[in-house]
């Protein structure tokens, strides 16, 4: 099977799986970005690392980290794929960057998916989160009221200590 039809099978099974994907930050890349993210791999690994050497595609990026997924072109160690966390250092001494070999693709997403247990768990983090935010903006904008509130008083007084009686014909 071709470098081309690997590459295809491979994005079907990110477009099936997005929605699992997205829920753990995973994010496709641009052909721009796939290109820069290439070359700071390159950058970063040196002789002796596992993958050093082998020509590779990025399937996605994880958000909030420095992950990226390939598909490496050569089988390493029987796997297909790998996991690399980007230093974003110059070139790295092995083991770093710290790579995940990846033999299936299904078997590594159920392994990294949260149990519904830990669902339950990281949606109320979340849902604490956005509440506390919003929390946090009302009270900005409370804060950004009072402000305006007290320029006004402030002004108005100032103004009346310079009134005179006589402008109102006392």
């Amino acid at each position: 099977m071709n470098s081309e039809r690997h590459t295809e099978n491979e994005q079907a099974w990110v477009t099936a799986q997005q929605s699992d994907l997205s829920d753990i930050g995973f994010e496709q890349v641009t052909p721009d970005r796939n290109a820069g993210l290439l070359k700071q791999l390159e950058h970063e690994l040196s002789p002796g690392h596992p993958i050093y050497g082998i020509s590779a595609n990025v399937l996605g990026a994880f958000s909030g980290t420095d992950d990226i997924l390939l598909k490496l072109d050569t089988e390493v160690e029987g796997a297909r794929y790998a996991l690399v966390h980007l230093t974003w250092g110059g070139t790295q001494t092995p083991p770093w960057p710290s790579t995940q070999l990846i033999s299936d693709l299904d078997e590594w997403l159920e392994s990294v998916m949260p149990s519904p247990e830990q669902m339950a768990e990281i949606n109320k983090f979340n849902e604490a989160r956005r509440r506390r935010e919003q929390r946090r903006q009302q009270l900005s904008q409370l804060g950004f009221y009072l402000f305006m509130v007290l320029v006004i008083v402030t002004l108005f007084l100032a103004f009346m200590t310079q009134v005179k009686p006589e402008w109102f014909g006392l």
